[in-house]
């Protein structure tokens, strides 16, 4: 069986993953400059603990709706998210965040393969075009001339992949787990991951000698690049196609280069603004789609989202009793 979402529907999740985007992008700037005050993992460590225990503050009362398996998926997740936040960390201790930048946006085109394996069925050829091009759009941002191949290199690559599986992974657990309880476990199991990877990796920081300004610039990050965009790219992407969510998303990189030449910490480039108006021209045509269909069909195994309803009204039914 098979369920279907509105036009209505997708278009309203879609513009959640377009505002997470731009809140993404946002925390480009930000975070570079509070890597001045405190190392990389254990400032991924501060900003996933935070979050973790305002998502547990705001939900916590969700969390009785989740079974062992949801619990199981919603830790592998986090563990697939800190993953690429490493990968990303490391990532850039060998390669330039321009030639990262290049290679990890190669997991927009990556999104309708693996989205044909996982499924066996391919996407439509309107949200495929969207995605190449924005694919393309984000090559001509980060291309320089006379690019290498080195780890870190590969590790951007490693990174590429870590992000298309968790688009895609979010999509279909987030059809049968409650969505701000799947954002919790995420969080929290990531969390864990990047606290121990830090302990055994960096020194333990002075978090005293850290200024107000950058407690500031932490909360910021936490709550506007974190807590508010992860949660409405989970609740989103129930709704939303798989390919749409990539496509959507792929607008982190425009829009964190949009506000790093507000802040002054980027000056204008033409190249990358030709970049940035060909990943905007697959997200036109890949939102063309919402307009030009009615409705758009889940996958087969959509019906999750129905079963799970199902099984959280009798868990709340038979705790009642």
């Amino acid at each position: 069986m098979t369920v279907t979402s509105s036009r209505k529907t997708v278009i309203l999740a879609d513009m959640a993953l377009l505002i997470t985007a731009i809140l993404w992008g946002s925390g480009f700037g930000t975070t570079n400059w509070l890597l001045g005050f405190m190392s990389p993992l254990w400032l991924l460590s501060v900003r996933f603990l935070l979050t973790a225990g305002i998502l547990y503050l705001l939900f916590h009362s969700r969390l009785s709706l989740l079974n062992k398996q949801d619990i199981i998926l919603g830790c592998l997740l986090g563990a697939l998210l800190a993953g690429t936040f490493v990968a990303h960390i490391i990532g850039l201790l060998f390669t330039t965040p321009g030639k990262q930048s290049f290679i990890t946006g190669s997991y927009v085109v990556m999104v309708p393969i693996l989205y044909a394996l996982f499924y066996r069925k391919m996407p439509s050829p309107v949200a495929t075009v969207g995605a190449v091009l924005a694919t393309a759009g984000l090559l001509v941002m980060g291309f320089t001339p006379g690019m290498s191949f080195n780890l870190g290199d590969a590790l951007s690559l490693l990174l590429a992949l870590g992000c298309a599986l968790h688009v895609l992974f979010v999509g279909n657990l987030s059809r049968r787990i409650d969505p701000a309880a799947l954002t919790f476990l995420q969080m929290a199991s990531a969390s864990v991951i990047l606290t121990v990877s830090a302990s055994l990796i960096e020194p333990f920081p002075s978090f005293q000698a850290v200024p107000l300004k950058a407690w500031l610039g932490i909360f910021y990050v936490v709550l506007f690049v974190t807590v508010i965009p992860f949660l409405m790219q989970t609740i989103a992407q129930r709704y939303s196609p798989e390919v749409h969510a990539a496509v959507l998303l792929s607008l982190e990189s425009p829009s964190g280069y949009v506000f790093a030449v507000l802040i002054g910490e980027e000056l204008v480039n033409a190249q990358v603004v030709l970049g940035g108006m060909i990943v905007f021209a697959g997200v036109v045509i890949t939102e063309l789609e919402a307009f030009i269909l009615k409705r758009f069909v889940r996958p087969s195994n959509a019906r999750i989202n129905e079963d799970a309803r199902e099984q959280n009204s009798t868990r709340i039914s038979n705790s009642k009793k």
